[in-house]
């Protein structure tokens, strides 16, 4: 990534940026796909969606990608501080997170019921043929662009 020129590999933009990002969206759908389905179960208990779920599975650019040995990251998260509308847990607001975890994991009443990990399994490849098809356009664009200013 170092040597490549800042046209491509800059931290403000650049084809590697919006091709991470692209890729990640991938995942997100199909992370919110499973949530649907995992809700629709608990739906024939009497249950009803608030889909705030749903709405806080975020891609989101990680500020400090080096602790990972990487020079770009995105990571498919629950975004933090998303509350459930007066739904508490011994007297705490019910967060997105707090379901998201209890969902995926279970613990000893409830069993487990994971989202996140078959829509990792099941959308890797996709993701990862998206990022290289937006790079290759990405960089084809940024070539044609320096070509142009010389």
């Amino acid at each position: 990534m170092k040597a490549l020129p800042p046209e491509i590999a800059s931290k403000n933009g650049g084809p590697v940026k919006s091709a991470l990002r692209k890729g990640g969206v991938v995942i997100q759908k199909a992370a919110q796909e499973n949530v649907r389905r995992v809700v629709a179960n608990t739906q024939a208990n009497g249950y009803t969606s608030t889909k705030t779920l749903e709405k806080a599975i975020v891609v989101r650019r990680d500020p400090n990608p080096q602790r990972s040995n990487a020079n770009e990251r995105y990571r498919v998260l629950i975004a933090r501080g998303r509350k459930y509308e007066e739904r508490t847990n011994k007297g705490k607001p019910l967060t997105a997170v707090m379901t998201g975890r209890w969902l995926e994991f279970g613990d000893e009443r409830q069993p487990a019921e994971p989202w996140m990990t078959p829509a990792f399994m099941s959308s890797k490849e996709r993701a990862l043929s998206t990022v290289v098809d937006e790079l290759r356009k990405g960089v084809d664009r940024a070539i044609r662009k320096v070509s142009k200013g010389s």
